[in-house]
């Protein structure tokens, strides 16, 4: 028995010495390392096969550099630009942050899109059927969520219709969201000639086992020339055919879809490593909008920035007169609690639209952790009790805005795969606010007051999900 002891303590004193130096040495955010510390030391054999499961970013992806792309689409994006009439509306945009967005992506904010918001999930996903029913040459689409259910099934039948017709069709999934959906589900799509595939496969047995490295995109292209990306997955709920739910996707035209398509080709490649980089996919855009729009996309096996985080960072820093935000999971890290604070602080009006009860309580309660120093320094929060926010948006000044699958949390920074559209001028910012201040004007408003009469128990479980918010 003493033997067996030894034996135990020196597997624990073998993980522990293996295992800290590894997670010092990936340079994560000083709570996101120390949280990992403290459970290797105190429960090394759990903490070992926890950081296996949900501990390691290093993917050994067959991965393309995302230069690869550009490079190939430099002169036709620069086209773009050089064709069009629209003038970038920088009157009130700080030029600083201007300068980040075209350093963050090549190609910069680009005009002359037309976007329409789709808030009603029975429209969207009726716009979303329009659409492939519509398609002539191919159907491109990610989702990290795609349920077997009514309006699974639904898209699935569309998709399948237009192979029908000779259409392309390449679905990729999630292995983990869309673990629900196995491959049964789609056979009549794979026998009328579609193709389906998982993005990073789970398997035990692998060293690339991500379970925390997901892809969190919701993206449709058609045709290289009308895409759809923002927060809704495939679903019945998402249709509102389910539990209360609150959603946003928008429909884009104009030469942003050719980024949704370069994002779209570089997963796709991840997963099947075929190369779709090809003019067939990528053809000259039909501009009609006004919009100047960007998109970024983030993940993990990033080498340069957090595109998202950094640009979201920054706009609140900048911001003159307004930041209000709707996201279902709010774990901000220290810059952006700081950007809020300070925002506040210096007398912009900051607000947060939050559920009530999210799918996720310990998320919740990791949330409402941060509550109390933000309403100190002037942050006004509200809670939607009647349904489940989920759409993922920002707003700043009228002037800049933001929809997309990112949550404001650290998983959506740091460990997801995430896609988020950025829109510089009046029109989608005022119809976001005016979206905004409807739902405010229907949710219940957290004071200061309201979390003086929290029990001592209720502070402790926010305490123990702050501890852990680093690793949600």
């Amino acid at each position: 028995m003493n033997e067996f002891y030894l034996g135990w303590l020196l597997l624990d004193l073998v993980i522990i010495i293996v295992l800290i130096p590894t997670v010092i040495l990936q340079r994560r955010e000083s709570g996101a390392t120390l949280a990992w510390m403290l459970i290797i030391l105190l429960i090394p054999f759990i903490g070992l096969l926890a950081f296996w499961v949900f501990g390691t970013t290093r993917l050994q992806l067959r991965r393309r550099k995302r230069r690869r792309i550009e490079t190939r689409l430099a002169p036709a994006l620069h086209k773009i630009h050089m064709q069009s009439s629209a003038s970038m509306p920088v009157a009130d945009l700080p030029p600083s942050l201007l300068q980040l967005a075209e350093k963050l992506d090549e190609a910069g904010p680009l005009p002359d899109n037309e976007v329409t918001l789709l808030r009603d999930g029975s429209v969207a996903f009726d716009t979303l059927e329009t659409a492939i029913s519509q398609a002539h040459h191919h159907i491109h689409l990610v989702y990290y969520i795609w349920q077997p259910d009514s309006t699974g099934r639904r898209l699935c039948d569309a998709l399948i219709r237009a192979c029908k017709r000779g259409v392309k069709v390449r679905l990729l999934l999630d292995d983990v969201g869309s673990s629900s959906a196995r491959q049964g589900f789609f056979r009549n799509l794979l026998l009328a000639g579609g193709q389906v595939e998982r993005f990073l496969r789970i398997n035990p047995l692998s060293r690339q086992l991500s379970l925390n490295n997901r892809n969190h995109r919701k993206i449709m292209v058609v045709d290289g020339e009308i895409g759809f990306t923002g927060s809704m997955n495939v679903g019945d709920v998402y249709a509102g055919l389910g539990e209360p739910w609150r959603d946003l996707h928008a429909r884009i035209c104009g030469p942003v879809v050719h980024s949704l398509q370069e994002v779209f080709c570089q997963d796709w490649y991840h997963a099947t490593a075929e190369e779709l980089v090809n003019p067939a996919y990528f053809p000259q855009v039909k501009s009609g909008g006004n919009v100047w729009a960007q998109l970024l996309a983030s993940g993990p096996a990033d080498q340069r920035w957090r595109t998202i985080h950094t640009l979201l960072f920054a706009a609140i820093n900048l911001a003159q007169q307004r930041v209000w935000i709707e996201t279902p999971y709010f774990v901000p890290d220290s810059p952006i609690v700081m950007a809020l604070q300070t925002a506040g602080l210096r007398g912009v009006d900051v607000r947060l639209l939050l559920p009530s009860k999210p799918d996720n309580t310990l998320v919740l309660h990791a949330g409402r952790s941060f509550l109390d120093e933000l309403l100190a320094a002037g942050v006004r929060v509200f809670e939607v009790q009647d349904a489940m926010p989920h759409a993922k948006t920002v707003t700043i000044d009228r002037i800049f805005s933001s929809l997309g699958s990112a949550n404001m949390d650290q998983r959506s920074f740091r460990l997801n795969f995430e896609a988020n559209l950025f829109f510089y001028g009046e029109e989608v910012a005022g119809e976001l606010e005016r979206d905004f201040l409807s739902f405010c004007a229907q949710a219940s408003e957290v004071t200061a007051k309201d979390r003086q009469q929290l029990s001592q128990y209720q502070r402790f479980v926010e305490g123990i999900g702050r501890v852990l918010a680093p690793l949600l």
